[in-house]
């Protein structure tokens, strides 16, 4: 251990006396717990206390804890907020956390002039509108194309500067105004884009009552082209409205919560009424729940779902992580806030057990929404009777997901029983990586690394490699560079294994391998595969089986699947192991190898692109980076400039009529 950095116990006296966020780090750099308190410096000693009383949990994730730091807020309710981020951020082991969470879709209005609606998984501080998260993408794609049938907003990406000469289609079947033309300014989209927002907010009464004027106001002024829109407008409202369960005769705001448990798992429903009506519904699956009690349980979901909803107040900037690596406790920097939809907190939040926060909780919220917002546990009356139905759909929703997991886990553990069997493997192979390779005639050569474990796949260990082989097209020597940049970090693992086991305790061989250890940790290549599967037959196979003999890893399992047949092949036999064509282990092999030759194509698209836009405008003379930047922020697209003419690209600033008719004619448009 490095003799400069401090001891747990010194560590432990530092703590301030104030309030924040703490992180339990074990071994590796791997934080095993993340929690908030008010003192700091109480909250975290208590846990190291001899005459503690933990949990046996909590007294398992004691024992692994080699380093506490701590990250100073101004009070409670920022140190709600920033542990609930760090949360969904680290996903650490030892806390309850949504499943999940950060591949839920959402519906964002865009920041620009004459927004867009769209879809995305990414929430970013732009400005934007977001509403959600949703839990059925399918779901959430009807609803856009709903609102893009109701309410016709462009859906393309060019700059709308009423200069083009004619409309696209969607004009003419009446899918969008055309303000690319000028036909519909800017101020009369942007009224639209409120009537949107008040319609994904659920307030369609109001929505309708507005509608209703405007379309008054044009049949008085007798413009009946207008007022016939809006009249299909306000038709196309109701009927969504009408299809809406009415459940409270009052306009209630309010989101109901409940949870069911099984067999260690945890999920929570949640019911949203808008305006008395119910607008929708989601249920989540909860990692770490373990023994935590309801009350736990309901203040971990209410501050990590709420936190995903209002998109997140604060966060950490790269010079405040790295202070906090240095135990200096940072204040947490406050991020600029983002107008939210008011509809994503609700006034009331129903739930089945009060959360010992709950404070807190509704200060944030409150300060959120700007107006008061309650959290409550109804005993009797309708809001009861609700909640027990909401708590019916979480049990029935976690009996559907437990069973769908069981079919799933049977099925993969038969697949990887007849996969060790089938290849003569010492033990079922738990982590499968898989190699792929990408080019075009040899250009822009890339290569992808898909790993499985226990027959599912883990995105976050994926890498793709950009190819550094430039002598033409030779799957092999790519496939073998490949796998050397691969092996070498379990090379040195395998060196600093074995120093350790001869008692090496030289200074430079100590050195060596504590570089090469953070090397193999920094890369998360350190972890062995059981089985490395190529995407090939005995040509790549062998190519990969001379790589591995040169670095002396003979114990590595290997075999290559040969597309035409699906034959799979293994070293020192020439005839392949055709398996059966339903049987799971050939299903697992193949979607793994699909993964990989997926994941390696995507990757040679991108640089591909590049490579294109590069040819395209880079070797043109007299376009240098500023003017290649100006003209695709100005037409979005090598496309768009090709459609533009020598006026249009001459207006950009920088360019000139002659360069402007050179670089038309270059991009031969």
């Amino acid at each position: 251990m490095d003799s400069g950095r401090p001891t747990l116990k010194e560590t432990l006296t530092q703590i301030p006396d104030a309030p924040g966020v703490y992180m339990m780090i074990g071994a590796a750099e791997k934080i095993l717990y993340i929690g908030k308190a008010v003192s700091l410096r109480s909250r975290v000693r208590s846990y190291f206390q001899d005459s503690a009383a933990h949990h046996i949990r909590t007294q398992a994730m004691v024992e692994r804890v080699v380093d506490v730091r701590t990250i100073v807020v101004t009070n409670e309710v920022e140190a709600l907020i920033l542990e609930a981020n760090l949360i969904k951020r680290y996903q650490p082991p030892y806390n309850v956390r949504l499943r999940d969470d950060k591949r839920y879709p959402y519906l964002k209005v865009t920041n620009e002039p004459f927004p867009r609606v769209v879809f995305t998984r990414v929430v970013k501080d732009d400005g934007a509108r977001y509403f959600g998260p949703y839990t059925n993408a399918h779901g959430l794609r009807e609803l856009i194309d709903l609102v893009r049938l109701v309410f016709p907003l462009r859906t393309c990406r060019e700059p709308i500067d009423g200069n083009r000469a004619r409309p696209c289609l969607q004009y003419h079947i009446k899918r969008c105004l055309a303000p690319c033309v000028g036909y519909q300014t800017e101020d009369d989209y942007d009224a639209m884009i409120e009537e949107v927002v008040l319609f994904l907010e659920g307030k369609q009464d109001s929505l309708l009552s507005r509608l209703q004027r405007e379309m008054i106001g044009a049949a008085e002024n007798y413009n009946f082209e207008t007022a016939a829109r809006l009249r299909d407008r306000i038709v196309q409202v109701r009927r969504v409205t009408e299809s809406q369960k009415v459940v409270w005769r009052s306009r209630l705001d309010m989101d109901l919560i409940a949870a069911a448990r099984s067999q260690g798992q945890a999920c929570m429903q949640v019911f949203m009424v808008r305006g008395g009506k119910l607008i929708g519904q989601e249920h989540f699956i909860l990692d770490g729940v373990f023994d935590q009690s309801d009350d736990v349980l309901f203040s971990e979901f209410l501050k990590q779902f709420y936190t995903a909803r209002t998109a997140g107040e604060y966060d950490l900037s790269s010079f405040s992580m790295r202070n906090a690596r240095q135990n200096e406790s940072p204040v947490a920097i406050k991020r600029r806030s983002r107008e939210r939809p008011s509809s994503a907190v609700p006034k009331e939040i129903l739930v089945q057990a009060m959360p010992p926060d709950a404070s807190v909780i509704e200060s944030w919220l409150t300060e959120v929404k700007g107006q008061r917002v309650r959290a409550l546990v109804p005993e009797r009356g309708a809001r009861a009777e609700y909640l027990r139905l909401v708590q019916k759909n979480a049990e029935q929703n976690l009996k559907a997901y437990l069973a769908h997991q069981e079919v799933q886990e049977t099925a993969q553990a038969r697949s990887l029983t007849e996969l060790a069997d089938a290849l003569e493997l010492p033990e079922i192979p738990h982590r499968i990586e898989c190699y792929d390779i990408s080019n075009i005639q040899g250009t822009n050569p890339v290569s992808s690394m898909v790993v499985f474990v226990e027959g599912r796949a883990k995105k976050s260990e994926y890498r793709r490699f950009k190819i550094q082989y430039d002598k033409g097209p030779n799957d092999f020597a790519m496939m073998q560079e490949t796998l050397r940049r691969r092996l070498r970090y379990l090379r040195a693992q395998t060196d600093v294994d074995v120093a350790k086991h001869e008692g090496d305790a030289g200074a430079e061989a100590e050195a060596i391998s504590r570089e090469q250890r953070a090397l193999a940790a920094k890369e998360k290549f350190n972890k062995k595969p059981d089985l490395l599967l190529i995407d090939g037959g005995k040509g790549q196979l062998s190519a990969v089986v001379e790589v591995i003999e040169q670095m002396d890893m003979i114990g590595l399992s290997v075999a290559g699947l040969a597309k035409e047949h699906e034959w799979l092949y293994l070293p020192g036999q020439s005839e392949p192991i055709v398996l059966p064509p339903n049987s799971a282990a050939l299903h697992l092999v193949m979607r793994i190898r699909d993964e990989a030759h997926r994941f390696a194509v995507t990757y040679h698209r991108v640089r591909r692109g590049k490579a294109m836009i590069h040819s395209a405008l880079d070797n043109l003379e007299g376009v240098g980076p500023v003017r290649k930047k100006r003209l695709l922020q100005t037409f979005g697209s090598i496309a768009a400039i090709k459609r533009a003419s020598v006026d249009e690209i001459a207006a950009v600033k920088g360019m000139t009529p002659s360069l402007a008719s050179h670089v038309k004619t270059a991009l031969g448009g």
